[in-house]
C-alpha cells in the first residue's frame, strides 16, 4: 500500500541527515509518436573494457524531447536489436548492475548499430534492486539472520528497501529514521511523538539500527560483497518494453511537469517519491493498447488517468471526491465488453466507496453507489475483479460486494472472522473465478475468504505459517510479536501476509501472493486444499499481485524487486522478466491476450511511468537479424 507521506523523507526533514535526495524538475516536453512498423532499426553490441561480449544487459532508446522510452537486451553474444522505430535522433543507453552506465546517441534514418563498452565499477549499491540489496544484508550468524527477518518484515512493505539502504547512516542516524518510521500510521501520516507506535520496531529499535550501521554505515561495512542476480536470458531476453513517463496531476490543459529521476538511470540511485509524486496504482489496457490507470493520493485533478500509446500523452480525470479533492481510485479491472472498472472513495461524508465503469472508446466515466445500508468498495488497498459470469466484484472493508453490470445491484459478503488474536482482518486483495465466486485476503490473519454462490455462505481457508522462522525468536519476543499482531506495514516475521491474488478462470485454482512468506499458495477451487509454493528467492522476494493467463501460467509483480516472474504449473519453471526502471515499486500486473499474443501491463508507482512489455521469439530476433544485414549489403552495393 502507498504511504501518502514518504516516511524516510520525513526522517530526514525532522532529524536531518547524510541523504541526497532528488526532487522534481518541471520540463515542458513535446508529446511525439514514437514507433513505426516500417521504420528505422537500432541495432549493436556491448562488451565489457576487456572486450567480453556482455548478455542480457539493458540497452534503452529514447527519441530527443520524448516521454517513451524502449528497452531491449543484448542475447548470448552481446548484440541487441531494437523492433522498427520511427526517424529521429535518439538517446541510447545501456547498464548493468556492476559498470557505469554508457551513453550515445545516434540519428536514426536507416538502419544504425550504436557500440558500448562498460565500465566495471567498484561501489554500485544505488544500482542494486530491493531484493538484492535485501539478499547483501549480513546473515552468516543466527542473530543476523534474525535481524535480517525482522528488518524485511517491518521495514519493507510500503516502499523498496533499496531506497533507504543506497544511503548510509551511522547508528544514530538509523535511530533517527526508526523513530520516525515506528510513528507513521498504515495511511502514511506521522502525527508526532505521541501517534501510535509500531512494537516490532519499537522492541528492536537499538540492535536493529546496530545491525543495519554495521551493514549501511560510514564505517568498512560487513556486506564483503553484493549479492546480485543473473542478467535475463532466453525468454526474458527477447522481451520489450515500452515505458511511459506520466506527468505530475494537474490540469490537462497545464503545462506538463515530470520527475528528474524516473529510474531510468540507475547510477543516480532509487527515485525519491513523496506527497504528489507516486499515486499511479493500478493500471489495465483497453482494447485499443491505452492504459487507463488509478490515482491513489489525494489531488484535485485525478481520480484515473489514460496514456495514449501512440503519442504517449497522459489525460486525467476527475470524480468529486470530498472537501473539494478528486475522489481516489485503486483497484482496476477489464470486463468482457473491453469496459474498465475501478474502485474510488465516497463523494460525500460517511458516504459508501464507490465504483467506476469507464467507457474507453467514448471516455465517458458511469458512477455507481451502493445503498447507505452496504459498505461499498474499498478505495484504500481496494480491488476490483470480474467472474466468469460477468459480475464485478470489489473489496469492502468487512468482506467483499458483487455488483451486477445489468441490474445495477450490489450483493455483500462479510467475512465470518474479522478480529483475532493476530490483528483486524480488513480485506486485503480480491479475485473472482470462472463459476463466479468471490475470494479475497485477510492480510493481517493469514486467512483467504471465498464465498459460496448456492449457500450464501463465505468459507475461510488458513494459511499455514513460514515454517522454521518462529524457532528463530526468542520467548519474549514471541510474547511482544503475538501481542502487537500483523498490520499491513509490519508483521510477525513468521506471518504469511495473503496480500493480493489472481483466479484461473481456465481452471479450477486461485493463486495467492503470500508478501510476508515469500511464496504463492495455490487453492483448488473445489476442494479448498492449499498448496505452498516458494518463489524462487523467497527470503528477499515479496510478491504482490497475481494474474493468470490462458494457458494457466501465472504472473506476478514483485514490488521490491523491479520485475515481473512467470511460474509455468506444468513445468515448476520460473522465469523472471527484470524491468528497464530502477525502483519501479509496481503494485499490480494486468495483461491483455487477444490474435494469439499477449502482453504486461504494469504500474511504475515510485517511478511514475506505466508501462508495456511484449515479447518476442528466437525466430523474430534471427528475422531482424537478416534484415540488418540485408540492409547493410544493400548499402555497400
Amino acid at each position: 500500500m502507498n504511504r501518502f507521506l514518504d516516511a524516510h523523507a520525513r526522517a530526514i526533514e525532522i532529524f536531518g541527515g547524510a541523504v541526497l535526495a532528488l526532487f522534481l524538475l518541471a520540463a515542458m516536453l513535446p508529446l511525439v509518436a514514437h514507433a513505426a512498423p516500417d521504420g528505422a532499426l537500432l541495432t549493436g553490441t556491448v562488451k565489457s573494457a576487456a572486450g567480453t561480449k556482455l548478455s542480457g544487459v539493458t540497452v534503452s532508446a529514447k527519441l530527443e524531447g520524448a516521454i517513451i522510452t524502449t528497452s531491449v537486451f543484448t542475447d548470448e553474444d552481446g548484440a541487441y536489436y531494437f523492433p522498427a522505430m520511427s526517424a529521429g535522433r535518439y538517446e541510447v543507453w545501456a547498464q548493468a548492475d556492476g559498470f557505469e552506465i554508457a551513453r550515445g546517441a545516434v540519428d536514426l534514418g536507416a538502419t544504425k548499430h550504436q557500440d558500448f563498452v562498460l565500465k566495471a565499477t567498484k561501489d554500485f549499491a544505488q544500482q542494486l534492486s530491493g531484493d538484492q540489496m535485501l539478499a547483501s544484508l549480513p546473515d552468516q550468524t543466527p542473530d543476523d539472520r534474525r535481524l535480517k527477518r525482522v528488518f524485511r518484515n517491518s521495514c519493507t512493505s510500503c516502499h523498496q528497501p533499496n531506497y533507504i539502504l543506497q544511503n548510509k547512516f551511522d547508528e544514530k542516524g538509523w535511530i533517527a529514521i526508526l523513530e520516525v518510521m515506528k510513528r507513521v500510521n498504515v495511511g502514511g501520516g506521522y502525527l508526532g511523538p505521541d501517534s501510535p507506535i509500531a512494537q516490532p520496531i519499537d522492541f528492536h529499535e537499538k540492535e536493529l539500527a546496530a545491525y543495519l550501521a554495521r551493514a549501511r554505515g560510514p564505517e568498512p561495512s560487513a556486506i564483503k560483497t553484493f549479492k546480485t542476480r543473473p542478467r535475463p536470458s532466453g525468454d526474458a531476453a527477447r522481451a520489450v518494453f515500452t515505458e511511459y513517463d506520466v506527468p505530475l496531476f494537474a490540469a490537462n490543459d497545464a503545462p506538463k511537469q515530470f520527475a528528474l529521476n524516473n529510474g531510468s538511470d540507475w547510477s543516480l540511485g532509487t527515485p525519491t517519491s513523496f506527497w504528489g509524486q507516486h499515486g499511479v496504482h493500478d493500471a489495465q489496457a483497453d482494447l485499443d493498447g491505452n492504459i487507463w490507470f488509478s490515482v491513489n493520493v489525494p489531488n484535485p485533478y485525478a481520480s484515473l488517468g489514460r496514456v495514449d500509446a501512440k503519442t504517449g500523452e497522459t489525460k486525467f480525470f476527475r470524480v468529486d471526491g470530498l472537501h473539494g479533492l478528486a475522489a481516489n481510485g485503486h483497484g482496476a479491472s477489464r470486463d468482457g465488453q473491453g469496459h474498465l472498472w475501478f474502485n474510488i472513495s465516497p463523494g460525500e461524508e460517511k458516504g459508501p466507496g464507490r465504483m467506476i465503469e469507464v467507457d474507453p472508446a467514448a471516455q465517458t466515466l458511469q458512477v455507481y453507489t451502493p445503498p447507505k445500508t452496504m459498505e461499498g468498495p474499498t478505495f484504500v488497498a481496494g480491488t476490483v475483479d470480474v467472474d466468469g459470469k460477468g459480475k464485478i466484484w470489489a473489496s469492502t472493508y468487512h468482506g467483499a460486494s458483487r455488483f451486477d453490470p445489468v441490474t445495477k445491484q450490489f450483493t455483500e459478503y462479510k467475512s465470518p472472522t474479522f478480529k483475532n488474536a493476530d490483528g483486524i482482518g480488513n480485506t486485503y486483495g480480491l479475485t473472482a473465478d470462472g463459476d463466479g465466486n468471490g475470494w479475497w485476503a485477510e492480510m493481517n490473519l493469514d486467512i483467504v475468504a471465498k464465498t459460496d454462490l448456492e449457500t450464501g455462505k463465505v468459507n475461510e481457508i488458513k494459511i499455514p505459517p513460514v515454517p522454521g522462522v518462529k524457532a528463530m525468536f526468542s520467548p519474549e519476543e514471541v510474547k511482544m510479536y503475538e501481542a502487537s499482531g500483523s498490520t499491513w506495514n509490519y508483521a510477525m516475521p513468521w506471518a504469511e501476509g495473503p496480500r493480493r491474488m489472481g483466479a484461473d478462470k481456465q481452471g479450477h485454482v486461485v493463486w495467492v501472493c503470500d508478501w510476508w512468506g515469500g511464496n504463492l499458495a495455490r487453492i483448488d477451487t473445489q476442494t479448498l486444499k492449499v498448496t505452498i509454493i516458494p518463489l524462487p528467492r523467497p527470503d528477499v522476494q515479496q510478491p504482490y499481485q497475481a494474474v493468470v493467463d490462458k494457458d494457466h501460467n501465472v504472473w506476478i509483480n514483485l514490488m521490491n524487486s523491479d520485475e515481473v516472474i512467470k511460474y509455468d504449473p506444468a513445468t515448476a519453471k520460473w522465469t523472471e522478466y527484470p524491468f528497464p526502471t530502477l525502483g519501479a515499486e509496481t503494485r499490480y500486473v494486468s495483461m491483455v491476450e487477444r490474435d494469439g499474443k499477449m502482453e504486461i501491463i504494469l504500474p511504475y508507482s515510485r517511478a511514475r511511468r506505466v508501462a508495456r512489455m511484449t515479447f518476442r521469439t528466437k525466430e523474430d530476433i534471427q528475422a531482424l537479424r537478416q534484415q540488418v544485414q540485408q540492409q547493410e549489403q544493400a548499402r555497400a552495393q
